[in-house]
This record gives C-alpha cells, sequence and structure tokens, in this order.
C-alpha cells in the first residue's frame, strides 16, 4: 500500500512539472498574442468606423463638419490604444479599476473610469471572486481558471470598445437616434439573433422593427422596419483577419488540449 501511494506521489510530481512548463508557455504565447491581438483591434476599429460612415450612413457623416470628422477619428484612435493597453494587462484589467468605497477621495476619479470603460462592478466582482490573478504551475485546475479569466478579460475589452464605439457614433448623429445606448450594448452582446448576413467584418448588420408613433388603431399600416449597423468586434474575427493571430490561437488552444488531459489525469491521481 505504501509503494502504491509513494508511486501516485511520483506521477503527481510529474504531472505537475508538465503543468507547469505548459503554464509558463502560456504566459509567454498569451503576451505575444494579446500584443497582436491589441493591433489588429485597433485596424478592425478604424475599418469598422469607416465602413459604417462611408458605407451604411454617407449622408450623416458628410453632413458634419470637417472639425467633426477629425474629432470623430481622434476619439476613435485614442479607444483604439486604450483597448490595446487593457489588453496588455491581461486579465489583470478587470481587477484595475478599484473598487474600495471607503476611500472618499478617490470615488470622483473611480465614478469617472467607471462610467469611461463602461465596465460592470458586479460582474467584475464576481468574476474575480476565488479566480488567480496568474496561474499558479502545480495546479491544472488553477491554470484552466486562469485562462478562463483570460478569455473573459479579452471578451468584455471587445465588448467595451464596440459599445462605446457606437455610442460615439450616436452622439455624433451618424447612427440613427431612435435606438438607445442600451438597446445597442444587448445587440453588441448578442450571438447574432435577428442579425443578417454580415458585408464587413467587425460590423453587425440588424432588422429592427420600430412602432410608428401616432398609429391609428383603425389603421393596418405595419411597424417600421429599420437596418441598423453596428460596430460589433469579437475575437474570433479578429483571429481570422489576422495570419500571424490566428497561429497564435492554434498553439494556445494546442497546449490547452494537453492542459485539459493532464488534468483529467490528475483528477484520477488525486
Amino acid at each position: 500500500m505504501a509503494k502504491a501511494i509513494q508511486q501516485i506521489e511520483k506521477e503527481l510530481e510529474a504531472l505537475e512539472e508538465q503543468v507547469s512548463a505548459i503554464a509558463q508557455n502560456l504566459e509567454k504565447l498569451y503576451q505575444e498574442y494579446v500584443e497582436i491581438l491589441g493591433t489588429t483591434l485597433q485596424q478592425q476599429l478604424i475599418f469598422s468606423v469607416y465602413q459604417i460612415c462611408t458605407h451604411e450612413y454617407p449622408q450623416a457623416f458628410l453632413e458634419l463638419s470637417l472639425s467633426q470628422q477629425q474629432a470623430l477619428q481622434k476619439k476613435m484612435r485614442e479607444l483604439g490604444k486604450e483597448a490595446q493597453e487593457h489588453l496588455k494587462l491581461g486579465g489583470e484589467v478587470l481587477q484595475s479599476i478599484a473598487w474600495e468605497e471607503s476611500e472618499e477621495e478617490e470615488t470622483s476619479d473611480r465614478e469617472e473610469e467607471t462610467e469611461e470603460t463602461n465596465f460592470n462592478p458586479n460582474s467584475i466582482k464576481e468574476l474575480l471572486n476565488n479566480q488567480p490573478s496568474e496561474p499558479e504551475e502545480n495546479s491544472p485546475e488553477n491554470v484552466i481558471a486562469w485562462l478562463n479569466l483570460q478569455a473573459e478579460a479579452i471578451t468584455m475589452i471587445l465588448e467595451n470598445v464596440s459599445s462605446n464605439a457606437n455610442e460615439i457614433l450616436r452622439q455624433a448623429g451618424i447612427l440613427p437616434q431612435e435606438f438607445p445606448k442600451e438597446m445597442l450594448d444587448a445587440a453588441v452582446r448578442s450571438e447574432g439573433a435577428g442579425s443578417i448576413s454580415n458585408r464587413a467584418p467587425g460590423v453587425l448588420h440588424l432588422m429592427l422593427e420600430l412602432e410608428r408613433k401616432n398609429k391609428s388603431k383603425k389603421s393596418d399600416e405595419e411597424n417600421e422596419v429599420i437596418q441598423l449597423a453596428i460596430v460589433r468586434l469579437r475575437v474570433a474575427e479578429l483571429d481570422f483577419s489576422a495570419p500571424n493571430l490566428n497561429r497564435k490561437r492554434r498553439e494556445i488552444r494546442t497546449l490547452e488540449q494537453q492542459l485539459h488531459q493532464l488534468d483529467e489525469q490528475y483528477q484520477k491521481l488525486e
């Protein structure tokens, strides 16, 4: 019995060494991945906004003055740079916002940051609860949790960028004013329900029904159907658009599969 336990302990140690090596490789790969992702995101954001302004709502864009057009472009560039910095932090971006309300001198700054980044404090707290900020190299379960945190962070950052970009376009008068920010945000988070075939990556096309105002009860006139095009950046589209990014994603996925296999062995040995 003692020999059997010792053998199991040796096998666990060997697995932990493999997991440690995979964790180190994953951390390095993610740093390289998000570096390329940040650059790709900035390019895709500018392209998506260009498509919306020149192909979807050209008249609204042309009605802007030159200074307004330049201000719009500047805001989008700044938005892309901010997102790139958040991506470099990986899952730690979710911890970059301080939530200690007791520190009164920082309350106003924190509120401005919360409004600017459009993060939900409750969802962030829930996500970070008992999650490691970096992979612990001796446990497959902890490394998997770290991977999930990175994926969640990337998804939230892309949704936040898309939401802010759409709000900038809406406030500039490019997007139709009938649809509030909350509705646009819901469309960004959706899995494509109600969408029609996309004509450009990073742009979501929707067919939305708008109830006519002052509609007569006796009228058989149908509600107005409006086509809406908004920015929606998704990691799968970004991966597909950049060969280097796609290659890094495949390398990460391969290591992730190996990690899950080791986790199964680890659980059995435990």
